[in-house]
C-alpha cells in the first residue's frame, strides 16, 4: 500500500492534480478524440504552475476502453494515472444529449480529480480531495495502484435474480425450447446447494424461497472467491486472473453491470422457452420481487 503523505503534500498534490485536469480537458468537447490512459511521470511535489509531470498517453481501442485496463499495475516511476475521454451528458429537466470530455485523475495516495466539460457549458469538478468515488474509471485507477475500492453493496438479491434470468438466456439461445427443469438447473441456487436435491422440480414459490435464502446468505467476497476457484465469472466474462487483480467492491459492480435489467431479460426469454417454462420463471421472478420488498418493510 502507498504511504500516507503529510497534509502539506497533499495540498500540494491537489492543486498539481487540479491543474493537470484543467490542461487536459479539451476546449470543443465535440471534437472526436478516442478514449485514452493518461500515465503521470515526474514529480508531484513541484508547484501548480510548474508541475515538472510528463504525460504519456495511451489511447484505447477496444469496444469496452475501461476492460482495456483490468490487470494494468502502475510501475514505480508513475506519479499519477488517469483517463481522458469523449462522452455524453444529459440534463436532468433536459432530455437532449450533449457531447462532453470527461478526465479523471488519480494519484498513487488516492488522491483524485474528476473533469467532465460540456460543449457551451461550464466544467463540473469533483475534486481534487481524498473521496472514495464509485465508476468503473475511479475503480480502474485505484486498481493500478492496489488501493481499495467503495465497498460492494449489501444485498445480492438482484444479482442473484438478474444472474439466473441471463443464464437462462444464454442457454435458451443455443437451445430455445427450455423446459422448467432445465430452467431451474441453471440457477445459481441449484449450484449452491440452497434446493434440496429430489426427484421433483421445485415449484415457482419453492425457487422464489430458495432465491431469497440465497440472497440472504451470499455476500460478494465470497461469490468473488468462487469466481476465482472456478477460473472465472459465468456472468461477465471475467477471468480469474482478472477477479484477483480487482478487489471485491469493483468485482461486485462490474459482475452487477454487466447484466440487463430482469425485465429486459424477460422480454427476451419469453420466445425462447417453452410456454410453461416461461410462465412459471415469471411467476418466480414476481413471487421474488415481492417477497423482497415485503422483508425490506
Amino acid at each position: 500500500m502507498p504511504e500516507q503523505s503529510s497534509p502539506s503534500r497533499r495540498a500540494q498534490t491537489a492543486g498539481v492534480l487540479q491543474h493537470l485536469a484543467s490542461r487536459l480537458v479539451i476546449c470543443d468537447p465535440r471534437d472526436p478524440v478516442h478514449p485514452e490512459l493518461l500515465i503521470l511521470r515526474g514529480s508531484a511535489e513541484r508547484t501548480a504552475t510548474n508541475t515538472g509531470i510528463d504525460i504519456e498517453t495511451r489511447q484505447l481501442r477496444s469496444h469496452d476502453p475501461v476492460a482495456e485496463l483490468i490487470g494494468l499495475r502502475a510501475e514505480p516511476s508513475w506519479v499519477g494515472v488517469g483517463v481522458r475521454a469523449p462522452a455524453t451528458s444529459r440534463r436532468i429537466d433536459a432530455g437532449e444529449d450533449s457531447a462532453c470530455t470527461f478526465v479523471h485523475l488519480l494519484d498513487p495516495q488516492g488522491f483524485s480529480v474528476t473533469h467532465l466539460t460540456v460543449a457551451e457549458a461550464e466544467t463540473i469538478e469533483l475534486g481534487p480531495d481524498a473521496t472514495m468515488r464509485e465508476g468503473r474509471i475511479p475503480d480502474a485507477c485505484r486498481r493500478m495502484f492496489d488501493l481499495p475500492t467503495a465497498a460492494p453493496p449489501i444485498d445480492m438479491s438482484q444479482f442473484v435474480l438478474d444472474a439466473w434470468l441471463a443464464q437462462v438466456l444464454r442457454a435458451a439461445l443455443l437451445s430455445p425450447g427450455l423446459t422448467w427443469h432445465e430452467v431451474v438447473g441453471l440457477s445459481l441456487v441449484h449450484h449452491l446447494g440452497t434446493i434440496a436435491t429430489t426427484a421433483a422440480t421445485p415449484s415457482p414459490a419453492a425457487m422464489a424461497s430458495a432465491l431469497g435464502v440465497a440472497s440472504r446468505n451470499l455476500d460478494w467476497h465470497r461469490y468473488r472467491s468462487a469466481c476465482v476457484a472456478l477460473g472465472g465469472c459465468p456472468v461477465s466474462e471475467l477471468t480469474s486472473c482478472q477477479i484477483e487483480w480487482m478487489d471485491t467492491g469493483m468485482f461486485a459492480r462490474w459482475a452487477q453491470g454487466s447484466l440487463p435489467c430482469s425485465g429486459d431479460l424477460l422480454d427476451l426469454l419469453e420466445p425462447t422457452l417453452e410456454p410453461t417454462a416461461f410462465d412459471r420463471l415469471w411467476a418466480t421472478v414476481s413471487l421474488a420481487r415481492h417477497d423482497h420488498d415485503t422483508s425490506d418493510r
